[in-house]
C-alpha cells in the first residue's frame, strides 16, 4: 500500500519582488451578486425572479433554524429578513453594479490521497482538502477595513423539507495580503475534508460537480463589495497514478510552504516595522533634524542613531520605548565640515518578534541665509 498526496491542476506561482507602487482607477465589474436568505420551505414562492447573467453568482444563506453563525452574522449585516434578497450587498431596487478596486484570480484544486497505486480511486478520503490560492491585485491603495472572504456553495443541498442550489455551507475570511497598489499577493488556504464534512459539505468524486467557491473583497464598515472571483470545482474523471512521482510531489509542497511563509513574513514585516519621517531645518546656525517614529503592529526600542560622513550627530535620544501604535518625536543637532546636498541617517531599532533593524533616513538641506 503506497500513499501519495495528489495535485490536481496545480498552479504554480511567483512572489514579485520590489514592485512599485501603481494608481489606477476603480473598474466596473461584469459580475454580479445575488445573495438570498432562505428557510425550511426555501422560500419558492416568495422570492422574486431576477433574470441573471451567465456570470453571476448566487450564494443562498440558511435563515432560521438551522443556519451557521456566518449567516446569522451577514443576515445582521444586510438587515436581512428570511426570503428577502439582495444584490451586490444592496437591496435589489437600489443595487448598483460592483466598482473593482483590486483584480481578484480564483484557481480551486483538489488534494486527495491515493491508498492503492493498482486501483482507480473511487472516492476521496479524510486526509483530502480543497487548495485555494488566489492572486489580489490592488488597482490602488486599499483601506484597511477591507477582507478576503471566501465561500464554499453546494448544489442540490438539502433545506428543510426539499433541496435548494448555491447554499453556502463553508465561510472564511482573512486581512493577510497587501493593500498597497500594485502589490501582488499570492494567497492560498487549504479546508481539509475533516472541515468539510463538520460543514455538510459532501467531498467525494461523485459529488465535487456540486461544488463552487467565491471569493470576494468586502468592506468591514458598510458590507460593499470591491472584488470578486468564482470557479466550480471541476469532476475527477479519474485520479492518474503518480506514486513513482512521490518525491516530486513532496518537492512541490515544500516549495508551496516555502512561499506561503515567505508571503507570511513579508506581510508581518510590513505591518510591524515602524515608519520613519523627519526635517533637516538651519535654526540659529544649527542643522536641527526633526524626527518622528511611528511603531507599527509591534512595540520597539530606539537604541541609538548615526550620520553618515561628513556629518556627525550630536544630542543622540537616549533608548526608548515606542508602543505599537504611537509615535514619538525627536530633535537632533547635526553638523558637517562639507556643503552637502542630503544628510543621511540612521535609526537602529529593536522591533518585538522581528529583532534589530537599522532604518535609514534621508534628509534633504535647505539652507536659508
Amino acid at each position: 500500500m503506497i500513499a501519495a498526496f495528489i495535485l490536481i491542476n496545480l498552479t504554480f506561482f511567483v512572489i514579485p519582488d520590489n514592485l512599485e507602487a501603481v494608481s489606477a482607477e476603480a473598474e466596473e465589474s461584469s459580475i454580479s451578486v445575488f445573495e438570498s436568505f432562505i428557510d425550511d420551505n426555501n422560500c419558492a414562492e416568495e422570492i422574486d425572479i431576477v433574470e441573471k447573467g451567465e456570470n453571476d453568482i448566487t450564494l443562498n444563506w440558511i435563515h432560521g433554524e438551522g443556519s451557521s453563525l456566518a449567516g446569522q452574522q451577514r443576515a445582521e449585516k444586510l438587515g436581512a429578513d428570511s426570503c428577502s434578497q439582495w444584490k451586490n450587498g444592496e437591496s435589489i431596487e437600489n443595487a448598483t453594479k460592483i466598482s473593482s478596486l483590486a483584480t481578484l484570480t480564483l484557481s480551486v484544486d483538489i488534494v486527495a490521497t491515493e491508498d492503492d497505486e493498482e486501483s482507480p480511486a473511487t472516492d476521496v478520503t479524510q486526509s483530502a482538502g480543497l487548495l485555494l490560492e488566489v492572486e489580489i491585485e490592488p488597482l490602488e491603495d486599499l483601506a484597511e477595513s477591507l477582507n478576503l472572504r471566501w465561500y464554499v456553495t453546494v448544489d442540490h443541498a438539502p433545506v428543510g423539507n426539499g433541496t435548494a442550489d448555491d447554499v453556502v455551507l463553508h465561510y472564511g475570511w482573512s486581512s493577510s495580503f497587501y493593500h498597497s497598489a500594485g502589490n501582488v499577493t499570492n494567497w492560498s488556504q487549504v479546508i481539509d475534508s475533516e472541515r468539510l464534512a463538520e460543514d455538510g459539505i459532501p467531498f467525494t468524486i461523485n459529488d465535487l460537480w456540486r461544488l463552487e467557491v467565491t471569493v470576494m473583497l468586502v468592506d468591514d464598515l458598510n458590507s460593499t463589495i470591491y472584488g470578486i472571483d468564482h470557479a466550480q470545482v471541476q469532476t475527477l474523471d479519474r485520479i492518474p497514478n503518480i506514486a513513482g512521482m512521490f518525491p516530486v510531489m513532496l518537492l512541490v509542497v515544500a516549495i508551496i510552504v516555502g512561499l506561503v511563509i515567505i508571503v507570511r513574513q513579508d506581510y508581518q514585516r510590513e505591518v510591524g516595522l515602524p515608519l520613519i519621517t523627519g526635517t533637516l531645518r538651519y535654526i540659529k546656525k544649527e542643522w536641527i533634524a526633526e524626527v518622528k517614529v511611528t511603531a507599527g503592529k509591534y512595540d520597539l526600542t530606539i537604541k541609538g542613531a548615526s550620520a553618515t560622513l561628513p556629518w556627525k550627530m550630536s544630542r543622540i535620544p537616549k533608548q526608548q520605548l515606542v508602543a505599537a501604535g504611537t509615535s514619538r518625536n525627536f530633535s537632533v543637532k547635526l553638523r558637517s565640515t562639507e556643503e552637502i546636498s542630503e544628510a543621511e541617517t540612521h535609526w537602529e531599532v529593536e522591533v518585538e518578534e522581528l529583532g534589530g533593524w537599522v532604518l535609514d533616513l534621508k534628509l534633504p538641506v535647505h539652507k536659508i541665509e
